[in-house]
């Protein structure tokens, strides 16, 4: 059961970014179905480390791109991506101590990050992004 599908509303029309942030959609659309099924703690452990596989690629090549270009917001960019990771660090420590209801909680969390990051806070460094070319 997928929460949620892909629109232009969630763009920052750069191509590279937008399919990253696709991932981040896939994983969510994964914990819902699990949780719908009422497996949500089963999938939650493979969940996080996709979340960290995903951190470890898409803020890396943000952040590089975002100071190559000279992005004025790449302070505010780092400070949140620090704390996306500590989060996700925290669930995995809540995780092993077999937390009660966690997997809602990271779901609503990643829901959050949707609407308060990616489709407020990324979308700031498009103009920036096509004036070097990216597409």
């Amino acid at each position: 059961m997928v929460l949620f599908t892909w629109e232009d509303k969630y763009s920052v029309h750069v191509n590279l970014m937008d399919n990253q942030h696709k991932r981040l959609f896939d994983l969510i659309n994964q914990l819902h179905t699990a949780m719908s099924e009422g497996k949500g703690n089963t999938v939650l452990a493979d969940i996080l480390k996709g979340l960290k596989e995903y951190t470890d690629l898409h803020f890396t090549e943000e952040e590089r791109l975002m100071e190559k270009f000279g992005y004025t917001g790449l302070s505010g960019q780092k400070i949140e991506h620090k704390m996306f990771i500590e989060k996700i660090k925290g669930y995995e420590k809540e995780l092993s101590e077999k937390k009660i209801g966690l997997s809602i909680n990271v779901m609503q969390f990643l829901r959050d990050w949707l609407i308060n990051h990616i489709q407020s806070v990324d979308s700031g460094y498009t103009d920036v992004f096509h004036s070097h070319g990216m597409k």
